[in-house]
């Protein structure tokens, strides 16, 4: 995890994303988390893929690609009362969706935030 955090910081601040950096940091530290703890007991050798994108109206694209094409209980997860991992992205913001790989070997998920505009920010 501490790899993750500081590979997140790194990359969030020499792409200047005006977002807020400390949360998107704690969303890629929990994506990760999740791979490791649900996918990683099954798939010891796979390997995790780590995407930092933002596109040109600032939202950040965090990617997580593991080893596993399934994602059973997604949607509970993510509306879950409980502190889960995605309810937690959920609550910093982030818009968490999955997607298994066209080949069916793996599956990335993702979340977008969304930077507010400067006029958002002043109401």
């Amino acid at each position: 995890m501490r790899l993750a955090r500081l590979h997140a910081r790194t990359r969030f601040a020499m792409m200047a994303w005006p977002g807020n950096q400390e949360n998107a940091t704690h969303v890629v530290v929990e994506l990760m988390k999740n791979a490791i703890e649900h996918v990683g007991p099954q798939h010891p050798e796979g390997q995790l893929v780590l995407d930092l994108i933002v596109a040109e109206d600032e939202t950040l694209l965090i990617a997580v690609t593991d080893p596993s094409p399934a994602f059973p209980g997604f949607f509970t997860a993510i509306t879950a009362q409980k502190n889960t991992g995605l309810a937690a992205i959920r609550e910093l913001g982030g818009e968490p969706t999955w997607r298994p790989s066209d080949g069916g070997d793996t599956k990335t998920v993702q979340v977008l935030i969304r930077h507010p505009s400067p006029a958002a920010d002043s109401h």
